[in-house]
């Protein structure tokens, strides 16, 4: 008999408990019912966690809308491949181009290759227009010094017991003398909105 009565008052204290949630719900037209900040809140549901938030590796769902929230471009591609501003309200497509000086090589009529008869012969082709596009591709030319950069970095060698060990390396590198042309094909943001 208790079952009986358990199996009619359950349901029925189920459906009184859901029909009262109509007067304190808020409905569409009333969000803002109980809590004003429901109008300036977004909530987003996932199918799951995010796993990888690097905006390269990310390969699930769930990832790249994160991804895609947190790390807003300045630039995109429209359906065409073509450059559409995201942030950026502004941009100049610009390239660099360094030329090394190699001083074990020779030019074709025999001489020394050195950094100043380098940049010599390209300025010389570039203002005669002697290379075909060189003129209207290149904005300018410069020769830059050679330099010795020191980097750090980190290797993972063997330790005395033959683990795996994370040491950081100091490496000095010497960069030679090399012409440096600016042209059209890099991009470079003016102004963002």
């Amino acid at each position: 008999m208790l079952v009986k009565r358990l199996l009619l008052f359950i349901p029925l204290v189920l459906v009184l408990f859901l029909v009262q949630s109509y007067f304190w719900v808020p409905t569409y037209e009333h969000q803002s019912a109980g809590n004003p900040d429901r109008l300036v809140t977004y909530i987003e549901g996932s199918s799951g966690d995010a796993k990888i938030l690097n905006p390269i590796l990310n390969a699930d769902s769930a990832s790249s809308s994160i991804v895609s929230q947190v790390f807003e471009g300045l630039l995109d591609l429209d359906e065409n491949l073509k450059l559409r501003g995201r942030l950026a309200t502004d941009w100049q497509i610009a390239e660099r181009a360094y030329v090394l000086v190699n001083p074990h090589h020779r030019f074709p009529d025999g001489t020394e290759v050195t950094g100043a008869r380098l940049f010599q012969r390209i300025h010389q082709a570039w203002e005669a227009g002697t290379l075909e596009g060189l003129k209207d591709l290149v904005q300018s030319l410069e020769l830059l010094p050679a330099v010795q950069r020191t980097e750090a970095i980190s290797l993972l060698l063997p330790n005395a017991e033959g683990k795996p060990q994370l040491k950081d390396l100091s490496v000095t590198i010497d960069v030679p003398e090399r012409v440096h042309s600016g042209s059209r094909k890099w991009i470079k943001i003016y102004s963002t909105a």
